[in-house]
């Protein structure tokens, strides 16, 4: 990725996202404003004040001058790759979701030691933290069953969530309890259905519905019987406004607000997951889907429009597949527009604006095992 410039031997220019500059760093080529004027010329020393002024600037890269030795230590982009205590704390997290899981099937009991376990405030501030637990998520292998992975992710969501809407700490740990056990009737599906490669048969597609009735049923006689938000958020997740979704086919007002949330969060893991009978797709494409939902009236607007504001905010600086087969990072994305491309920078140093590149678009975040 390293662009030399007449610099010397051992000098180098070499791109940076405005969100990667350090103080101290040295400017290898004039930083021009939109009207090309210049706002930092070529060989100054970045201070803190200076980055935080082009932080508000539609400028999308900058060249900083270094040697060799700097480039072996820095590696732009490395924060978005597996980060080894993230993934302890999501590893311990799935063996309790599979333990839960287990135990409801086999005995129908919740244990509800493990859930406020997996929801005390140390779990959830590791495995909710900010852009960070989406690209984690993204950039996970998923070993294991689908299931548990999908619940533990729309768990992570929901933390998410809860903090861009600021609510207060018992309703989040509410939301997220609804969302990690918003699968649990699948438990109660034959795995030859649930593991199916080709097309489900309508009837085998009967069945898979019912698991929102099946997770309700298992949990409203045990300790959780009492949390109506709880439950519904399990029983009405594949409810649509519009009243097209299942079991019940009730329309907007009559589906809970945990339901509406999950839902979303739901559709988006799906699609953007590797799942047994489909390889996953790109978030944007994910987003796509939702932001036609919207606008049909099948998901709430409130939610669903910040819920893609934020993911897209999350998804800048994470490495992608290109359907033209190169690897690239994101280095900006218009948050103004829930429908907006990145602009991606590729191993080759190229920058590629997909908004205007309509031949080339994202195929899917790349996860950590892949980028090697």
């Amino acid at each position: 990725m390293n662009v030399h410039s007449g610099l010397g031997a051992k000098e180098m220019l070499k791109s940076y996202t405005v969100e990667d500059l350090r103080e101290g760093m040295k400017v290898g080529r004039d930083i021009m404003d939109a009207d090309t004027s210049i706002l930092i010329g070529a060989g100054t020393v970045l201070t803190n004040q200076m980055i935080y002024s082009l932080l508000e600037r539609p400028i999308f890269f900058v060249y900083i001058e270094e040697s060799d030795e700097d480039a072996l230590v820095e590696i732009p982009g490395k924060e978005f790759l597996l980060d080894d205590e993230y993934v302890g704390s999501y590893e311990r997290a799935y063996q309790r979701v599979q333990r839960i899981y287990q135990q409801l099937y086999k005995n129908e009991v919740l244990e509800l030691q493990e859930i406020e376990d997996i929801l005390s405030p140390k779990n959830v501030e590791e495995l909710c933290n900010g852009a960070k637990a989406v690209s984690q998520i993204h950039n996970m292998s998923r070993d294991g069953s689908y299931v548990i992975h999908h619940a533990l992710h729309v768990m992570i969501l929901a933390g998410l969530m809860c903090r861009w809407m600021s609510w207060p700490k018992e309703r989040a740990h509410d939301l997220m309890m609804s969302a990690v056990l918003h699968d649990v009737g699948k438990m109660k599906v034959p795995s030859e259905i649930l593991d199916k490669r080709d097309s489900l048969t309508p009837e085998e597609f009967s069945t898979v519905k019912k698991h929102a009735e099946y997770g309700y049923n298992m949990l409203k006689l045990g300790p959780i019987g009492s949390k109506r938000d709880v439950l519904f958020g399990i029983l009405q997740h594949h409810e649509r406004c519009d009243g097209s979704g299942y079991p019940n086919a009730v329309r907007k007002d009559q589906i809970d607000e945990f339901a509406r949330i999950i839902g979303i969060l739901d559709i988006y893991d799906a699609m953007a997951t590797d799942r047994i009978y489909a390889r996953r797709s790109s978030p944007f494409d994910v987003l796509g889907v939702l932001y036609e939902d919207v606008l049909n009236g099948k998901l709430d607007t409130e939610y669903g429009v910040l819920f893609m504001k934020n993911i897209c905010h999350a998804l800048n600086g994470n490495w992608v597949r290109l359907s033209d087969g190169q690897k690239a990072r994101i280095v900006y994305i218009d948050e103004s527009r829930v429908t907006s491309l990145p602009v991606v920078q590729t191993i080759k140093d190229e920058f590629i604006d997909l908004n205007r590149r309509k031949d080339i678009k994202v195929e899917s975040i790349l996860t950590a095992r892949e980028l090697e």
